[in-house]
């Protein structure tokens, strides 16, 4: 059923959405959506913008991204976080979830999807290295500068290791019991359902109202979904590193609700809803309160991501 639920999330994103084509038009995109805590200081902020951009925005070579994800003009209804200029370009990729993922190797998209060859695109081993090199920046400075715990758990792999638990210890009976599938299936943004564009994970996001993807492997289910799916867990649920590796802990991803509800750059043509007061996050909360209870025992098995984060 998993490899039915990936193919199926492999094939959206083919039919447009009115509103949903995140694209940050003219302007500045500012600080965007998901600001590394360092500001003007950030050292992975300069790593990314002297290091990978150049990588991502590299017309007619092999690791070049701007062909379809070019911020001003993606191509259909997928993410266009290569900005067009070096300013905005740091601001505009961080923006978007998927590509970044919690920062580390295993769940950002801007690595991982070409490593898998999409769309024939392929980095040589150095842009690996820079790639991969800024997202282990961004961890650090993420998690207050600290680079190890203790016990010598970098951030990257304390990431890691929350995420898998926090799918290991997730279940159907309490996200039943928080209500979610009913809370999801009704939240609007802009008089519309969110459904309407995500109900098959359109934009990197998925909302529906069905729980439990079934044995044909369509339509997904949003429990299903986020069980098994990083890339899609990391929309609802993200990684707190303030305390450091050793603090490591799961939050709801406020960070990416807030600036997408608000229409903050480069998401400004997404509808606006609010994102604190509504059943849906009502919901969350309560199935976040119902798996961290779990999560605390530290003894719910392995993992139920494919990959592993």
């Amino acid at each position: 059923m998993r490899s039915l639920l990936l193919a199926t999330m492999a094939s959206i994103g083919l039919v447009g959405c009115i509103g949903q084509l995140d694209s940050p038009g003219a302007g500045s995109v500012g600080d965007g959506t998901n600001p590394n805590p360092g500001g003007a200081n950030s050292v992975a902020k300069k790593m990314f913008e002297t290091n990978v951009y150049p990588i991502i925005k590299n017309p007619g070579q092999a690791s070049d991204c701007s062909s379809c994800h070019d911020a001003t003009a993606p191509a259909g209804n997928i993410t266009g976080f290569v900005a067009k200029d070096v300013v905005d370009s740091y601001a505009t990729a961080t923006s978007f979830q998927a590509v970044v993922g919690n920062f580390t190797p295993a769940s950002a998209e801007i690595i991982t999807q070409v490593a898998n060859a999409h769309q024939g695109r392929m980095y040589t081993d150095d842009q690996k290295t820079k790639i991969t090199d800024w997202l282990a920046q961004e961890v650090i400075e993420r998690a207050g500068g600290t680079s190890t715990s203790p016990t010598g758990e970098t951030p990257s792999q304390a990431t890691s290791r929350v995420m898998n638990e926090w799918s290991a210890c997730m279940n159907i009976t309490d996200y039943t019991t928080a209500g979610m599938s009913q809370a999801w299936a009704n939240m609007e943004a802009g008089n519309s359902k969110c459904a309407n564009c995500h109900a098959t994970g359109g934009q990197g996001m998925i909302v529906t109202g069905v729980s439990e993807t079934p044995p044909t492997g369509a339509p997904p289910g949003l429990f299903t979904t986020i069980d098994v799916n990083k890339y899609f867990l990391i929309q609802y649920f993200t990684v707190d590193l303030t305390g450091g590796a050793a603090a490591a802990k799961v939050m709801i991803n406020h960070t990416s609700f807030d600036g997408v509800s608000k229409g903050l750059p480069p998401h400004a043509e997404h509808p606006r809803f609010d994102s604190t007061n509504n059943a849906g996050m009502t919901a969350l909360q309560k199935f976040y309160d119902l798996t961290m209870t779990k999560v605390m025992l530290h003894n719910c098995g392995a993992t139920k991501l494919a990959p592993p984060a």
